[in-house]
């Protein structure tokens, strides 16, 4: 009788392992999700809810109000950057963002930042930089990871209200390799475009929730119940015409911020009805770099946090006519 007992002890103490490691890898939280196709709407609860805009621009770039009616740029690159990045920025000033790199198209370009968690010294550091170069977009919400849809929202709201004359709008983070040369090309030639007004363009993904409870990207039922992600492009590096960005903006500000930027903006592209544009010349994963030569079609790349290695590729495909 006893043997039969602890036989039934060992049971549950092996059971009980398993059941948590299960329900901590998410396993059968599966079986609860909601059909995408069937059944997706967003927000879940309550449609009338605000997103957390109330910011104020601490900062604008100095050409904001001194921008040419007559000569609006052909693109504005905004570059999502962390406080602590200054060397990136540095690097990218003095190379994809250098804006006079040719002589017969319009390019401008800004840096979106938040405030730091604590440091004046950070603070001050930023302040200086942006009295210096003149291109700095400040707002006062923490600059952490999960507030970048926050900052991508900034800078769309940065572009609707302060700068809406350019014709095409690039958003990159800091760590990407960029060809402007390759990404107007994508574009076309002068002030023409064979792409359709509403322009949301990328590298397009479309994916699914993380259940399992250990990642840094996990999402709860109740959070979003359903088995897929909306498809959306993935925010290191994405290009919106001047139509697109504004009413992706008129869109965005209406509906409550989700933490991930780029399914937020999947989802605003989704409720807005423009559609998801997918380039391969995007790389999220970066390509494997054999000289100027492997990167002749690269538009833009994840992957190069190392400013001084950014440089030295950039300067590479710059002198074989590349970038």
């Amino acid at each position: 009788m006893l043997k039969k007992h602890y036989k039934l002890l060992l049971k549950c103490a092996l059971a009980i392992p398993l059941i948590f490691l299960v329900d901590f890898c998410g396993i059968l939280t599966h079986l609860y999700e909601l059909d995408f196709e069937t059944h997706y709407y967003y927000p879940l609860h309550n449609d009338s809810a605000s997103p957390p805009l109330n910011y104020k621009f601490l900062q604008l770039p100095a050409f904001t109000s001194k921008h040419d009616s007559a000569d609006p740029p052909r693109l504005t690159i905004l570059v999502k950057s962390a406080i602590g990045n200054a060397k990136r920025r540095q690097a990218i000033r003095k190379t994809w963002g250098y804006e006079a790199r040719f002589s017969d198209v319009h390019i401008k370009r800004a840096f979106m930042l938040g405030t730091p968690t604590e440091g004046a010294s950070v603070k001050d550091a930023t302040l200086e930089e942006a009295k210096q170069h003149g291109d700095i977009i400040r707002a006062d919400f923490v600059d952490a990871y999960f507030n970048n849809t926050i900052k991508t929202m900034m800078g769309l709201r940065w572009a609707s209200e302060h700068f809406n004359t350019s014709d095409f709008y690039l958003f990159v983070d800091d760590d990407y390799y960029v060809s402007i040369k390759n990404v107007l090309r994508f574009l076309g030639k002068g002030r023409q475009t064979h792409h359709q007004s509403l322009l949301y363009a990328g590298y397009v993904i479309q994916s699914a929730p993380l259940r399992h409870k250990f990642s840094k990207w996990y999402v709860s039922l109740e959070e979003y119940p359903f088995d897929k992600w909306p498809a959306y492009v993935t925010a290191g590096a994405f290009v919106l015409s001047r139509d697109a960005l504004l009413k992706m903006y008129a869109v965005g500000r209406s509906i409550p911020l989700f933490r991930f930027d780029d399914i937020f903006l999947g989802m605003v592209a989704l409720r807005a009805r423009i559609p998801v544009h997918h380039c391969d010349d995007f790389h999220f994963d970066r390509p494997k770099y054999y000289g100027p030569d492997s990167y002749s079609d690269v538009i833009a790349s994840h992957g190069f946090g190392d400013p001084a290695e950014m440089e030295r590729v950039w300067n590479e495909c710059r002198s074989a006519n590349y970038a």
